[in-house]
Protein backbone atom coordinates (compact mmCIF):
# COMPACT_ATOMS: atom_id res chain seq x y z
CA UNK A 1 0.00 0.00 0.00
CA UNK A 2 1.25 3.27 -0.75
CA UNK A 3 1.44 5.89 1.84
CA UNK A 4 -0.34 9.08 1.44
CA UNK A 5 1.80 12.56 0.21
CA UNK A 6 2.21 14.67 2.76
CA UNK A 7 -0.12 18.21 3.04
CA UNK A 8 1.95 20.88 0.92
CA UNK A 9 2.98 23.90 3.97
CA UNK A 10 2.50 27.38 2.50
CA UNK A 11 6.11 27.98 2.13
CA UNK A 12 6.33 24.59 0.19
CA UNK A 13 2.98 26.15 -1.82
CA UNK A 14 5.11 29.44 -2.41
CA UNK A 15 8.14 27.86 -4.14
CA UNK A 16 5.64 25.67 -6.27
CA UNK A 17 4.14 28.93 -7.03
CA UNK A 18 7.57 30.43 -7.83
CA UNK A 19 8.79 26.89 -9.72
CA UNK A 20 6.16 27.59 -11.80
CA UNK A 21 6.60 31.19 -12.95
CA UNK A 22 10.32 29.59 -13.89
CA UNK A 23 8.64 27.26 -16.10
CA UNK A 24 7.13 29.35 -18.13
CA UNK A 25 9.89 31.73 -18.40
CA UNK A 26 11.78 29.07 -19.31
CA UNK A 27 9.65 28.54 -22.73
CA UNK A 28 9.52 32.33 -23.41
CA UNK A 29 13.24 32.52 -23.36
CA UNK A 30 13.57 30.04 -26.54
CA UNK A 31 16.89 29.00 -27.44
CA UNK A 32 17.01 29.60 -30.94
CA UNK A 33 18.61 26.71 -32.99
CA UNK A 34 17.47 27.03 -36.85
CA UNK A 35 14.49 28.62 -38.57
CA UNK A 36 11.39 28.00 -36.38
CA UNK A 37 13.53 25.47 -34.32
CA UNK A 38 13.38 26.47 -30.49
CA UNK A 39 14.81 24.72 -27.88
CA UNK A 40 12.57 25.33 -24.65
CA UNK A 41 13.84 25.04 -21.28
CA UNK A 42 10.69 25.28 -19.39
CA UNK A 43 10.08 21.09 -19.35
CA UNK A 44 13.04 21.20 -16.69
CA UNK A 45 10.59 22.39 -13.99
CA UNK A 46 7.44 20.32 -14.35
CA UNK A 47 10.40 17.22 -14.42
CA UNK A 48 12.15 18.85 -11.06
CA UNK A 49 8.77 19.04 -9.23
CA UNK A 50 7.58 15.62 -9.80
CA UNK A 51 10.89 14.27 -8.28
CA UNK A 52 10.60 17.28 -5.25
CA UNK A 53 7.18 16.50 -4.59
CA UNK A 54 5.67 13.50 -6.41
CA UNK A 55 2.04 13.98 -7.31
CA UNK A 56 0.01 15.31 -10.00
CA UNK A 57 1.30 19.14 -9.95
CA UNK A 58 4.01 18.60 -12.45
CA UNK A 59 1.48 18.16 -15.52
CA UNK A 60 -0.93 20.93 -14.32
CA UNK A 61 2.56 23.30 -14.31
CA UNK A 62 3.14 21.62 -18.01
CA UNK A 63 -0.02 22.95 -19.27
CA UNK A 64 0.90 26.03 -18.07
CA UNK A 65 4.15 26.29 -19.48
CA UNK A 66 3.31 24.52 -22.73
CA UNK A 67 0.49 27.40 -23.52
CA UNK A 68 3.18 29.97 -24.52
CA UNK A 69 4.09 27.67 -27.69
CA UNK A 70 0.80 28.16 -29.05
CA UNK A 71 1.98 31.75 -29.37
CA UNK A 72 5.48 31.11 -30.38
CA UNK A 73 4.19 28.34 -32.91
CA UNK A 74 1.23 29.62 -33.89
CA UNK A 75 -0.50 26.30 -33.35
CA UNK A 76 -1.71 24.33 -29.90
CA UNK A 77 -0.61 20.70 -30.31
CA UNK A 78 2.82 20.97 -28.64
CA UNK A 79 0.78 22.00 -26.10
CA UNK A 80 -0.84 18.38 -26.60
CA UNK A 81 2.70 17.09 -26.73
CA UNK A 82 4.21 18.45 -23.40
CA UNK A 83 0.99 17.51 -21.69
CA UNK A 84 1.37 14.58 -22.59
CA UNK A 85 5.19 13.62 -21.80
CA UNK A 86 4.62 15.67 -18.41
CA UNK A 87 1.36 12.78 -17.53
CA UNK A 88 3.46 9.80 -18.95
CA UNK A 89 6.47 10.85 -16.40
CA UNK A 90 4.06 11.41 -13.74
CA UNK A 91 2.35 7.44 -14.16
CA UNK A 92 5.67 6.20 -14.06
CA UNK A 93 6.99 7.67 -11.27
CA UNK A 94 3.85 7.24 -8.86
CA UNK A 95 2.95 4.26 -10.10
CA UNK A 96 5.58 2.26 -11.43
CA UNK A 97 9.16 3.62 -9.83
CA UNK A 98 8.64 1.95 -6.36
CA UNK A 99 9.65 3.97 -3.09
CA UNK A 100 11.06 7.93 -3.58
CA UNK A 101 14.46 6.12 -2.95
CA UNK A 102 14.43 5.19 -6.29
CA UNK A 103 14.17 8.25 -8.33
CA UNK A 104 17.61 9.13 -7.29
CA UNK A 105 18.75 6.22 -9.80
CA UNK A 106 17.54 7.87 -13.11
CA UNK A 107 14.82 5.74 -14.01
CA UNK A 108 13.10 8.65 -15.36
CA UNK A 109 15.35 9.26 -18.24
CA UNK A 110 14.41 5.41 -19.28
CA UNK A 111 10.77 6.28 -18.70
CA UNK A 112 10.93 9.79 -20.90
CA UNK A 113 13.39 7.80 -24.22
CA UNK A 114 10.38 5.28 -24.25
CA UNK A 115 8.06 8.13 -24.34
CA UNK A 116 9.55 9.47 -27.27
CA UNK A 117 9.90 6.06 -29.21
CA UNK A 118 6.03 4.77 -28.21
CA UNK A 119 4.22 8.36 -27.86
CA UNK A 120 6.60 11.85 -28.66
CA UNK A 121 7.70 11.09 -32.12
CA UNK A 122 4.31 9.79 -33.90
CA UNK A 123 2.06 12.71 -32.25
CA UNK A 124 4.82 14.77 -33.83
CA UNK A 125 4.25 13.21 -37.27
CA UNK A 126 0.78 12.81 -36.71
CA UNK A 127 -0.19 16.88 -35.44
CA UNK A 128 2.88 18.58 -37.91
CA UNK A 129 2.43 15.93 -41.01
CA UNK A 130 -0.99 15.43 -40.96
CA UNK A 131 -3.36 17.96 -39.20
CA UNK A 132 -0.80 20.77 -40.27
CA UNK A 133 0.08 19.58 -43.44
CA UNK A 134 3.51 20.96 -43.08
CA UNK A 135 6.24 19.68 -45.47
CA UNK A 136 8.21 16.23 -44.31
CA UNK A 137 11.86 18.03 -44.16
CA UNK A 138 9.84 20.20 -40.89
CA UNK A 139 8.53 17.42 -39.44
CA UNK A 140 11.70 15.73 -38.99
CA UNK A 141 13.63 18.26 -38.46
CA UNK A 142 10.91 18.67 -35.52
CA UNK A 143 10.67 15.29 -34.62
CA UNK A 144 14.59 15.06 -34.02
CA UNK A 145 14.53 18.65 -32.03
CA UNK A 146 11.19 17.82 -29.70
CA UNK A 147 12.80 14.31 -28.78
CA UNK A 148 16.51 15.98 -28.21
CA UNK A 149 14.55 18.30 -26.16
CA UNK A 150 12.46 16.18 -24.14
CA UNK A 151 15.22 13.95 -23.54
CA UNK A 152 17.67 17.00 -22.22
CA UNK A 153 15.46 18.68 -20.30
CA UNK A 154 14.33 15.44 -18.39
CA UNK A 155 18.14 15.17 -17.82
CA UNK A 156 18.87 18.58 -16.19
CA UNK A 157 16.37 17.88 -14.02
CA UNK A 158 17.75 15.02 -13.18
CA UNK A 159 20.68 16.45 -12.53
CA UNK A 160 19.66 19.32 -10.72
CA UNK A 161 17.58 16.82 -8.46
CA UNK A 162 20.73 15.11 -7.59
CA UNK A 163 22.47 17.95 -6.44
CA UNK A 164 19.56 19.65 -4.45
CA UNK A 165 20.10 16.39 -2.60
CA UNK A 166 23.61 16.70 -2.35
CA UNK A 167 23.41 19.83 -0.93
CA UNK A 168 20.85 19.15 1.69
CA UNK A 169 23.31 16.03 2.60
CA UNK A 170 26.27 18.31 2.83
CA UNK A 171 26.29 18.06 6.52
CA UNK A 172 26.03 14.09 6.46
CA UNK A 173 23.00 13.37 7.10
CA UNK A 174 22.01 10.19 5.56
CA UNK A 175 23.84 9.19 2.70
CA UNK A 176 22.62 9.34 -0.98
CA UNK A 177 22.24 5.89 -3.49
CA UNK A 178 25.49 5.27 -4.93
CA UNK A 179 23.84 3.83 -7.72
CA UNK A 180 22.40 7.60 -8.46
CA UNK A 181 25.58 9.45 -7.90
CA UNK A 182 27.66 7.24 -10.53
CA UNK A 183 24.79 7.18 -13.10
CA UNK A 184 24.68 11.20 -12.68
CA UNK A 185 28.17 11.80 -13.01
CA UNK A 186 28.57 9.27 -16.38
CA UNK A 187 25.58 11.25 -17.70
CA UNK A 188 26.57 14.73 -16.91
CA UNK A 189 29.98 14.01 -18.57
CA UNK A 190 28.20 12.61 -22.06
CA UNK A 191 24.88 14.92 -22.49
CA UNK A 192 25.93 18.37 -21.46
CA UNK A 193 29.01 18.18 -24.05
CA UNK A 194 26.74 16.72 -26.24
CA UNK A 195 24.46 19.43 -26.02
CA UNK A 196 26.90 22.66 -26.32
CA UNK A 197 28.33 20.99 -29.16
CA UNK A 198 24.79 20.92 -30.84
CA UNK A 199 24.03 24.10 -30.11
CA UNK A 200 27.30 25.60 -31.27
CA UNK A 201 27.21 22.98 -34.49
CA UNK A 202 23.90 24.91 -35.02
CA UNK A 203 25.05 28.30 -34.62
CA UNK A 204 28.13 27.56 -37.15
CA UNK A 205 25.76 25.66 -39.60
CA UNK A 206 23.69 28.67 -40.06
CA UNK A 207 25.74 31.35 -40.00
CA UNK A 208 27.86 29.83 -42.89
CA UNK A 209 24.71 29.10 -44.74
CA UNK A 210 23.74 32.72 -44.10
CA UNK A 211 26.82 34.20 -44.97
CA UNK A 212 26.81 32.55 -48.29
CA UNK A 213 23.15 34.00 -49.13
CA UNK A 214 24.54 37.77 -48.42
CA UNK A 215 27.61 37.39 -50.67
CA UNK A 216 25.72 36.20 -53.59
CA UNK A 217 23.26 38.89 -53.22
CA UNK A 218 25.59 41.44 -52.83
CA UNK A 219 27.32 40.44 -55.78
CA UNK A 220 23.52 40.62 -57.54
CA UNK A 221 23.61 43.88 -56.27
CA UNK A 222 26.75 45.74 -57.06
CA UNK A 223 25.98 44.17 -60.80
CA UNK A 224 22.67 46.06 -60.60
CA UNK A 225 23.67 49.13 -59.28
CA UNK A 226 26.40 49.52 -62.04
CA UNK A 227 23.95 48.67 -64.85
CA UNK A 228 22.41 51.58 -66.73
CA UNK A 229 18.67 51.42 -66.53
CA UNK A 230 17.88 52.23 -70.08
CA UNK A 231 19.75 49.16 -71.57
CA UNK A 232 17.01 46.84 -69.49
CA UNK A 233 14.26 47.99 -71.95
CA UNK A 234 10.70 47.12 -70.77
CA UNK A 235 11.25 45.58 -67.37
CA UNK A 236 9.26 42.53 -67.10
CA UNK A 237 11.65 39.68 -66.64
CA UNK A 238 12.90 38.06 -63.98
CA UNK A 239 10.19 36.68 -62.14
CA UNK A 240 12.28 33.13 -60.36
CA UNK A 241 11.67 30.48 -62.97
CA UNK A 242 13.58 28.58 -60.51
CA UNK A 243 13.59 28.62 -55.88
CA UNK A 244 17.32 30.22 -56.00
CA UNK A 245 16.40 33.07 -58.77
CA UNK A 246 17.20 36.49 -57.73
CA UNK A 247 15.27 40.10 -58.44
CA UNK A 248 16.62 43.04 -58.17
CA UNK A 249 14.94 47.00 -57.55
CA UNK A 250 16.09 50.28 -58.66
CA UNK A 251 14.76 53.54 -56.89
CA UNK A 252 17.17 56.41 -58.03
CA UNK A 253 17.02 59.98 -56.29
CA UNK A 254 13.20 60.92 -57.49
CA UNK A 255 11.86 57.73 -56.25
CA UNK A 256 11.84 56.10 -60.00
CA UNK A 257 11.46 52.99 -59.69
CA UNK A 258 12.96 50.16 -61.95
CA UNK A 259 12.95 46.16 -61.18
CA UNK A 260 13.49 42.66 -62.91
CA UNK A 261 10.27 41.54 -61.19
CA UNK A 262 7.66 44.60 -60.30
CA UNK A 263 5.17 41.83 -59.44
CA UNK A 264 7.43 40.28 -56.94
CA UNK A 265 8.46 43.69 -55.25
CA UNK A 266 4.63 44.72 -55.03
CA UNK A 267 3.71 41.73 -53.61
CA UNK A 268 6.43 41.78 -51.00
CA UNK A 269 5.92 45.33 -50.20
CA UNK A 270 2.21 44.28 -49.39
CA UNK A 271 2.49 40.91 -47.86
CA UNK A 272 5.54 40.30 -46.32
CA UNK A 273 6.83 42.09 -43.50
CA UNK A 274 10.81 41.72 -42.22
CA UNK A 275 11.34 38.69 -39.31
CA UNK A 276 12.91 39.10 -36.30
CA UNK A 277 17.13 40.04 -36.25
CA UNK A 278 17.35 37.49 -33.77
CA UNK A 279 17.14 34.78 -36.52
CA UNK A 280 20.28 36.27 -38.58
CA UNK A 281 23.29 36.26 -37.74
CA UNK A 282 25.07 38.55 -40.76
CA UNK A 283 24.89 42.26 -40.62
CA UNK A 284 22.96 43.77 -44.07
CA UNK A 285 20.94 40.82 -44.34
CA UNK A 286 17.08 40.54 -43.52
CA UNK A 287 14.91 37.95 -44.46
CA UNK A 288 10.90 38.44 -45.47
CA UNK A 289 8.19 36.59 -44.31
CA UNK A 290 4.60 36.43 -45.18
CA UNK A 291 1.92 38.64 -42.78
CA UNK A 292 -0.39 37.66 -40.90
CA UNK A 293 -1.01 34.19 -38.44
CA UNK A 294 0.71 31.42 -40.13
CA UNK A 295 2.36 28.37 -38.64
CA UNK A 296 6.38 29.43 -37.72
CA UNK A 297 7.59 26.38 -39.60
CA UNK A 298 5.57 27.36 -42.85
CA UNK A 299 6.55 31.24 -42.64
CA UNK A 300 10.29 30.57 -43.34
CA UNK A 301 10.07 28.55 -46.29
CA UNK A 302 7.70 30.83 -47.99
CA UNK A 303 10.26 33.87 -47.27
CA UNK A 304 12.69 35.95 -49.52
CA UNK A 305 16.28 36.95 -47.97
CA UNK A 306 16.64 40.62 -48.82
CA UNK A 307 19.41 43.02 -48.83
CA UNK A 308 20.46 46.76 -50.03
CA UNK A 309 22.89 49.19 -50.95
CA UNK A 310 23.16 52.65 -51.99
CA UNK A 311 25.39 53.61 -55.15
CA UNK A 312 25.79 56.85 -56.31
CA UNK A 313 22.50 56.92 -58.45
CA UNK A 314 20.29 54.15 -57.04
CA UNK A 315 19.35 52.65 -54.20
CA UNK A 316 19.52 48.84 -54.50
CA UNK A 317 17.67 46.06 -52.78
CA UNK A 318 17.42 42.81 -54.21
CA UNK A 319 15.89 39.39 -53.17
CA UNK A 320 15.93 35.58 -53.41
CA UNK A 321 13.66 32.55 -52.82
CA UNK A 322 14.75 31.33 -48.71
CA UNK A 323 13.23 28.07 -49.84
CA UNK A 324 16.29 26.40 -50.81
CA UNK A 325 18.45 27.54 -48.28
CA UNK A 326 16.46 26.62 -44.95
CA UNK A 327 15.34 22.87 -46.32
CA UNK A 328 18.94 22.42 -47.05
CA UNK A 329 19.51 23.51 -43.46
CA UNK A 330 16.47 21.49 -42.10
CA UNK A 331 17.77 18.37 -43.40
CA UNK A 332 21.73 19.29 -41.94
CA UNK A 333 20.15 20.14 -38.71
CA UNK A 334 17.94 16.59 -38.53
CA UNK A 335 21.43 15.08 -39.17
CA UNK A 336 22.89 17.22 -36.29
CA UNK A 337 20.58 16.68 -34.03
CA UNK A 338 20.25 12.81 -34.68
CA UNK A 339 23.69 12.41 -33.86
CA UNK A 340 23.47 14.57 -30.84
CA UNK A 341 20.46 12.19 -29.96
CA UNK A 342 21.85 9.24 -30.42
CA UNK A 343 25.03 10.47 -28.49
CA UNK A 344 22.89 11.33 -25.37
CA UNK A 345 21.12 7.78 -25.85
CA UNK A 346 24.45 6.05 -25.63
CA UNK A 347 25.47 8.20 -22.65
CA UNK A 348 22.07 7.08 -20.87
CA UNK A 349 23.23 3.61 -21.81
CA UNK A 350 26.54 3.95 -20.44
CA UNK A 351 25.35 5.55 -17.32
CA UNK A 352 23.04 2.86 -16.55
CA UNK A 353 25.79 0.16 -17.16
CA UNK A 354 28.24 2.23 -15.06
CA UNK A 355 26.28 2.75 -12.17
CA UNK A 356 24.95 -1.32 -12.14
CA UNK A 357 28.99 -2.87 -12.44
CA UNK A 358 29.62 -0.33 -9.71
CA UNK A 359 26.72 -1.23 -7.62
CA UNK A 360 27.88 -4.72 -7.93
CA UNK A 361 31.50 -4.15 -7.62
CA UNK A 362 30.88 -2.05 -3.84
CA UNK A 363 28.44 -5.06 -2.76
CA UNK A 364 31.68 -7.29 -3.31
CA UNK A 365 33.45 -4.79 -1.53
CA UNK A 366 31.19 -4.50 2.09
CA UNK A 367 31.12 -8.39 1.61
CA UNK A 368 34.52 -8.87 1.50
CA UNK A 369 35.25 -6.57 4.60
CA UNK A 370 34.72 -8.95 8.09
CA UNK A 371 32.42 -8.04 10.78
CA UNK A 372 34.62 -6.55 14.20
CA UNK A 373 33.65 -6.48 17.36
CA UNK A 374 34.14 -3.75 20.17
CA UNK A 375 36.89 -5.84 22.36
CA UNK A 376 40.31 -4.73 21.49
CA UNK A 377 42.20 -8.42 21.09
CA UNK A 378 39.88 -8.74 17.85
CA UNK A 379 41.40 -5.46 16.39
CA UNK A 380 44.54 -7.53 14.96
CA UNK A 381 45.31 -11.36 13.56
CA UNK A 382 44.67 -12.91 10.47
CA UNK A 383 41.13 -12.01 9.24
CA UNK A 384 41.98 -8.22 10.13
CA UNK A 385 44.74 -8.73 6.71
CA UNK A 386 42.01 -11.06 5.22
CA UNK A 387 39.68 -8.21 4.97
CA UNK A 388 42.74 -5.49 3.61
CA UNK A 389 43.44 -8.58 0.66
CA UNK A 390 40.03 -7.89 -0.55
CA UNK A 391 39.64 -4.46 -0.14
CA UNK A 392 42.85 -3.87 -2.14
CA UNK A 393 41.35 -6.68 -4.79
CA UNK A 394 38.14 -4.45 -5.03
CA UNK A 395 39.37 -0.92 -5.15
CA UNK A 396 42.12 -2.11 -8.06
CA UNK A 397 39.07 -3.88 -9.89
CA UNK A 398 37.30 -0.55 -9.18
CA UNK A 399 40.13 1.22 -10.96
CA UNK A 400 40.52 -0.95 -14.09
CA UNK A 401 36.95 -0.69 -14.81
CA UNK A 402 37.02 3.63 -15.05
CA UNK A 403 40.48 3.08 -16.86
CA UNK A 404 38.82 0.76 -19.70
CA UNK A 405 35.86 3.45 -19.27
CA UNK A 406 37.81 6.11 -20.37
CA UNK A 407 39.59 4.29 -23.06
CA UNK A 408 36.30 3.29 -23.93
CA UNK A 409 35.69 6.93 -24.26
CA UNK A 410 38.07 8.06 -26.24
CA UNK A 411 37.20 5.18 -29.18
CA UNK A 412 33.97 6.82 -28.88
CA UNK A 413 35.53 9.95 -29.65
CA UNK A 414 37.88 8.71 -32.33
CA UNK A 415 34.96 6.69 -34.19
CA UNK A 416 32.46 9.83 -34.10
CA UNK A 417 35.60 11.86 -36.09
CA UNK A 418 35.80 9.23 -38.35
CA UNK A 419 32.11 8.72 -39.27
CA UNK A 420 31.98 12.58 -39.90
CA UNK A 421 34.86 12.66 -41.88
CA UNK A 422 33.09 9.23 -44.16
CA UNK A 423 29.86 11.55 -43.72
CA UNK A 424 31.28 14.54 -45.39
CA UNK A 425 32.96 12.46 -47.63
CA UNK A 426 29.82 10.53 -48.81
CA UNK A 427 27.73 13.68 -49.16
CA UNK A 428 30.78 15.25 -51.39
CA UNK A 429 30.50 12.28 -54.08
CA UNK A 430 26.61 11.97 -53.44
CA UNK A 431 26.95 15.81 -54.63
CA UNK A 432 29.37 15.42 -57.87
CA UNK A 433 26.91 11.90 -58.73
CA UNK A 434 24.42 14.02 -58.78
CA UNK A 435 25.40 16.69 -60.95
CA UNK A 436 27.22 14.05 -63.31
CA UNK A 437 23.63 12.22 -63.64
CA UNK A 438 21.82 15.36 -64.66
CA UNK A 439 24.24 16.82 -67.03
CA UNK A 440 25.78 16.38 -70.47
CA UNK A 441 29.46 16.18 -69.85
CA UNK A 442 30.69 17.61 -73.58
CA UNK A 443 28.15 20.61 -73.46
CA UNK A 444 27.63 21.38 -69.56
CA UNK A 445 23.57 21.45 -70.50
CA UNK A 446 21.06 19.48 -68.61
CA UNK A 447 19.88 15.90 -70.26
CA UNK A 448 16.98 14.56 -71.17
CA UNK A 449 16.25 12.76 -68.12
CA UNK A 450 16.50 16.63 -66.20
CA UNK A 451 14.10 17.70 -69.02
CA UNK A 452 11.51 14.95 -67.87
CA UNK A 453 11.98 16.15 -63.87
CA UNK A 454 11.90 20.20 -64.88
CA UNK A 455 9.39 20.35 -67.56
CA UNK A 456 6.31 20.00 -65.25
CA UNK A 457 7.68 22.34 -62.37
CA UNK A 458 8.20 24.97 -64.77
CA UNK A 459 5.30 24.68 -66.29
CA UNK A 460 3.12 24.82 -63.60
CA UNK A 461 5.30 27.29 -62.29
CA UNK A 462 4.82 29.81 -65.37
CA UNK A 463 1.18 28.75 -65.29
CA UNK A 464 0.64 30.16 -61.96
CA UNK A 465 2.33 33.30 -62.21
CA UNK A 466 0.45 33.90 -65.70
CA UNK A 467 4.56 34.23 -66.68
CA UNK A 468 4.80 32.98 -71.04
CA UNK A 469 6.97 30.15 -71.13
CA UNK A 470 8.40 29.88 -74.85
CA UNK A 471 10.19 26.48 -76.25
CA UNK A 472 12.37 26.44 -78.68
CA UNK A 473 14.09 22.76 -79.83
CA UNK A 474 17.28 23.58 -82.88
CA UNK A 475 19.22 20.98 -84.50
CA UNK A 476 22.85 21.44 -85.56
CA UNK A 477 22.88 20.44 -89.10
CA UNK A 478 26.76 19.76 -91.23
CA UNK A 479 28.80 18.03 -88.13
CA UNK A 480 28.54 14.77 -89.55
CA UNK A 481 31.31 15.61 -92.05
CA UNK A 482 33.48 16.65 -89.62
CA UNK A 483 33.14 14.26 -87.50
CA UNK A 484 33.81 11.69 -90.74
CA UNK A 485 36.76 13.53 -92.07
CA UNK A 486 38.38 14.92 -89.23
CA UNK A 487 37.31 12.81 -86.33
CA UNK A 488 34.68 12.98 -83.55
CA UNK A 489 37.02 14.69 -81.60
CA UNK A 490 36.83 17.55 -83.48
CA UNK A 491 33.17 17.78 -84.03
CA UNK A 492 32.91 17.48 -80.10
CA UNK A 493 35.27 20.91 -80.31
CA UNK A 494 32.85 22.49 -82.70
CA UNK A 495 29.67 21.55 -81.04
CA UNK A 496 31.21 22.62 -77.21
CA UNK A 497 32.42 25.95 -78.57
CA UNK A 498 29.48 26.23 -80.42
CA UNK A 499 27.16 25.65 -76.99
CA UNK A 500 29.11 28.29 -75.13
CA UNK A 501 28.30 30.82 -77.42
CA UNK A 502 24.53 30.17 -77.64
CA UNK A 503 24.34 30.03 -73.87
CA UNK A 504 25.92 34.21 -73.77
CA UNK A 505 22.56 34.86 -75.68
CA UNK A 506 20.28 33.49 -72.93
CA UNK A 507 18.97 34.70 -69.55
CA UNK A 508 19.67 33.59 -66.44
CA UNK A 509 16.28 32.58 -65.93
CA UNK A 510 16.57 30.19 -69.26
CA UNK A 511 16.77 26.44 -69.08
CA UNK A 512 19.12 24.96 -71.84
CA UNK A 513 18.61 20.88 -72.35
CA UNK A 514 20.61 18.92 -74.56
CA UNK A 515 17.98 15.78 -75.97
CA UNK A 516 19.84 14.15 -78.87
CA UNK A 517 23.09 14.16 -80.60
CA UNK A 518 22.92 17.81 -82.45
CA UNK A 519 19.62 18.36 -80.86
CA UNK A 520 18.90 21.04 -78.06
CA UNK A 521 16.09 22.59 -76.44
CA UNK A 522 15.29 25.51 -74.95
CA UNK A 523 12.47 26.70 -72.01
CA UNK A 524 12.71 30.49 -72.51
CA UNK A 525 11.05 31.82 -69.00
CA UNK A 526 8.59 35.34 -69.99
CA UNK A 527 9.18 35.17 -73.48
CA UNK A 528 6.75 35.34 -75.80
CA UNK A 529 6.29 33.71 -79.40
CA UNK A 530 7.83 36.79 -80.57
CA UNK A 531 10.79 36.91 -78.38
CA UNK A 532 11.72 33.07 -78.98
CA UNK A 533 11.58 33.59 -82.42
CA UNK A 534 14.45 36.75 -82.17
CA UNK A 535 16.41 34.13 -79.91
CA UNK A 536 16.30 31.53 -82.85
CA UNK A 537 17.74 33.83 -85.06
CA UNK A 538 20.83 34.92 -82.45
CA UNK A 539 20.89 30.79 -82.62
CA UNK A 540 21.06 30.78 -86.36
CA UNK A 541 23.67 33.20 -87.10
CA UNK A 542 25.46 32.10 -83.90
CA UNK A 543 25.64 28.55 -86.16
CA UNK A 544 26.51 29.62 -89.28
CA UNK A 545 29.29 31.92 -88.19
CA UNK A 546 31.03 28.92 -86.37
CA UNK A 547 34.27 28.53 -87.48
CA UNK A 548 35.48 25.01 -88.60
CA UNK A 549 38.58 23.78 -88.17
CA UNK A 550 41.28 23.78 -90.31
CA UNK A 551 42.81 21.10 -92.67
CA UNK A 552 40.65 18.83 -95.58
CA UNK A 553 37.29 19.09 -93.59
CA UNK A 554 33.99 19.91 -95.14
CA UNK A 555 34.54 23.93 -96.74
CA UNK A 556 30.36 24.10 -96.04
CA UNK A 557 29.44 26.23 -93.09
CA UNK A 558 27.37 24.96 -90.01
CA UNK A 559 23.32 25.21 -90.58
CA UNK A 560 20.94 24.54 -87.89
CA UNK A 561 16.92 23.81 -88.12
CA UNK A 562 14.51 25.31 -85.19
CA UNK A 563 10.67 24.74 -83.88
CA UNK A 564 9.34 26.86 -81.30
CA UNK A 565 6.27 26.92 -79.29
CA UNK A 566 4.53 28.31 -76.48
CA UNK A 567 2.81 27.11 -73.28
CA UNK A 568 -0.71 27.13 -73.57
CA UNK A 569 -2.92 27.84 -70.28
CA UNK A 570 -4.67 24.29 -70.25
CA UNK A 571 -1.23 23.01 -70.59
CA UNK A 572 0.04 22.47 -66.99
CA UNK A 573 2.38 19.58 -66.92
CA UNK A 574 4.51 21.11 -70.62
CA UNK A 575 3.72 17.81 -72.03
CA UNK A 576 1.65 18.95 -75.25
CA UNK A 577 3.95 22.30 -75.96
CA UNK A 578 7.23 19.40 -76.03
CA UNK A 579 5.09 17.57 -78.51
CA UNK A 580 4.19 20.68 -80.55
CA UNK A 581 7.81 21.64 -80.45
CA UNK A 582 9.25 18.46 -81.36
CA UNK A 583 6.59 18.72 -84.81
CA UNK A 584 7.67 22.16 -85.60
CA UNK A 585 11.31 20.93 -85.86
CA UNK A 586 10.67 17.74 -88.15
CA UNK A 587 8.37 20.72 -89.94
CA UNK A 588 11.46 22.92 -90.42
CA UNK A 589 14.40 20.21 -91.33
CA UNK A 590 11.28 19.18 -94.27
CA UNK A 591 11.62 23.22 -95.51
CA UNK A 592 15.35 23.23 -95.78
CA UNK A 593 18.28 24.26 -93.68
CA UNK A 594 17.98 27.42 -91.43
CA UNK A 595 14.00 27.14 -91.43
CA UNK A 596 12.21 28.39 -88.29
CA UNK A 597 9.07 26.67 -87.62
CA UNK A 598 6.31 28.44 -85.28
CA UNK A 599 3.22 25.84 -83.66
Amino acid sequence: MRLPLPAMTARQGLLLALLAGLAVLGNMSALPLFFGIQILLGSTIPTLILLWRRGWWNVAVAVLASLYTWKLWGHPWAIVIFSAEALWQAVFVNRLNGPPENDLKGRIILAEITFWLLVGTPMVFFFYGVVLQIDPANVAVTAAKQAVNGLANTVMAFLLYVLLQVWRNRRGQGLLPLRGLVFSVVLAAFTLPSLALTFLSGNLLQGAAQEAVLDNLRTVAEAAARMDPRQLGEPTRGLPASPGATAFLLIDAEGNRISSNPGLFLRLENNFQTAPQQWIQPDGLQILVPRGPHPSLKVWIQGYWSTALNSGRHRVQVVQPARPVVLQLQAQSTTLLTASLGLMLLGVLLSEVTATLVEGQMRLLRASVPEVSNDGPDLAGAPEADGDSGDGSVIAEVQGLVGRLHEHLRREARLSQDLAAMSERFRQSSEQLRRLSSTDLLTGARNRSELERNLKVISQRASECAVPLSCLAFAVQGLRPINTVLGRQKGDEVLQGLIANVKQLLHANDELFRIGGSEFLLLLWDQPLESARTTAEQIRRVVTETALPAGKGPSTLLAMNAGVSLLAATDASGQAMLSRVELALNQSRDLGANQVVVR
